[in-house]
């Protein structure tokens, strides 16, 4: 289907003029915490790789147009509105842009910084508490939408957007959490202590991820920790423009675990790892500088168990690059050789897209995700492969709600099951 077709039937905000022809003057914007942006001389090198961009061909719907529209809000030319709503927070935040721009500009932090100005309108106060309310004890939100299902309550609430949109992912919400179980796992002479990261979606969605993780590291001789006092990483809320309640959750996850002298922090979910290592520097003065994603962790180890390759060839599987993985810890030969010495064969694309994700965008903006999903599965599966391999809890939950033919697996579920068998 072309683009034109696709266009068709979406919302007028994604067919107008977007911020073609608007004023580049280069005032200086007060409360940004990326200045920079007013020197920005519309060049459309950020936009080269932006999968809204790509999706929608409107330029109000590229990283170029959000600068151009986020410079005129945070400098007072223009006031915040439904339209420009639509544009800033429809924006996926997977980074694509960062780093593009010759004159060094951010995109992502202007962004943040605009999503906080225009989420303190009148119009967004229960966007506001319901995002504080889930995100700042995810555990408590899952027991609540585990009773309404068990109470046969959810299909009443699917008229709702978001609850329909939750309904689409077809999760079923485990029994229990992650870290409902022990928080230290020791093996005997370990080489050193790990310390464990879960993330809101491996402990409350995808808890047998978490613990294919302890058991690798534990078969690698390593003692495990989960620390208590772990928050959401603050991904969420920032991305909610809730930059207090981040600021909150950071400090928290800052006392639980600068105190575990561990090797590492390592995480399944590079959001997380992410954040919590080089955004919380920025943004409260320190982070977790020892964070880790888990297939650079495995890469580095010198371990017979893992780095001999088996004998025999075990399938082929596509390796679906994560964006914060890609654009920001700058990870992508790691996994597929981990992938390669286990005994996959791995199927390389050309098309390393987003899969539209994007935190809260497919709640909010499923007329956006959509379509980037569909993109993105299409080239996931147009290969004849065993199963889809990420590194990505999230993409996981995401893929897997349009992928039905095949697993869609994160890369430690292979690595420990790989491990058991060896055992």
């Amino acid at each position: 289907m072309g683009k034109e077709a696709r266009n068709a039937g979406r919302p007028e905000d994604w067919k107008d003029r977007g911020a073609e022809g608007m004023d580049s003057s280069t005032s200086e914007l007060p409360g940004l915490r990326a200045p920079e942006l007013s020197l920005c001389v519309k060049c459309g090198n950020c936009k080269s790789h932006c999968p809204t961009y790509a999706e929608f061909m409107n330029e109000g719907m590229s990283a170029r147009g959000r600068v151009s529209l986020l410079k005129r809000l945070l400098s007072g030319d223009v006031d915040p509105s439904d339209s420009l709503d639509a544009r800033i927070f429809s924006c996926l935040l997977c980074g694509s842009c960062d780093g593009l721009c010759p004159l060094g500009i951010s995109i992502t932090n202007a962004v943040y910084e605009g999503r906080r100005k225009l989420t303190a309108r009148k119009k967004h106060w229960l966007f506001r508490v319901a995002t504080n309310f889930v995100f700042m004890d995810p555990a408590r939100s899952v027991r609540i939408f585990k009773l309404l299902e068990e109470h046969g309550l959810l299909p009443y609430l699917n008229h709702l957007r978001i609850f329909k949109t939750i309904a689409d992912f077809d999760i079923k919400i485990p029994v229990g959490r992650l870290r409902d179980g022990a928080t230290i796992f020791k093996v005997q002479n370990p080489k050193g202590r790990i310390g464990l990261f879960t993330g809101c979606t491996v402990d409350c969605l995808y808890p047998p991820m978490g613990l294919s993780l302890i058991y690798a590291l534990n078969a690698l001789d390593y003692e495990v920790v989960l620390p208590k006092g772990e928050a959401c990483c603050g991904a969420p809320l920032l991305g909610a423009g809730l930059k207090k309640e981040f600021d909150a959750v950071a400090e928290k996850n800052l006392n639980a675990f600068l105190k575990l002298k561990a090797e590492a922090v390592i995480s399944l979910c590079p959001t997380c790892t992410y954040f919590i290592r080089d955004k919380y520097p920025k943004a409260i003065g320190d982070g977790i500088a020892n964070a880790m994603d888990i297939s650079s962790f495995l890469l580095d180890l010198e371990s017979e168990a893992f780095s001999t390759t088996v004998p025999e060839p075990q399938g082929t599987v596509v390796y679906h690059d994560p964006c914060h993985s890609r654009n920001y810890l700058g990870i992508a030969k790691e996994p597929r050789e981990i992938l390669r010495r286990m005994g996959f064969g791995v199927v390389e694309q050309a098309d390393q897209g987003c899969c539209g994700l994007g935190g809260t965008v497919r709640l909010l903006h499923e007329e956006v995700s959509g379509p980037i999903l569909e993109n993105r599965v299409k080239s996931l599966t147009s290969e004849r492969t065993d199963m889809i391999v990420t590194s990505c809890p999230n993409c996981v939950l995401q893929l897997s709600s349009a992928i039905k033919d095949r697993p869609v697996k994160h890369i430690i579920e292979i690595v420990a099951a790989n491990m058991k068998r060896r055992i």
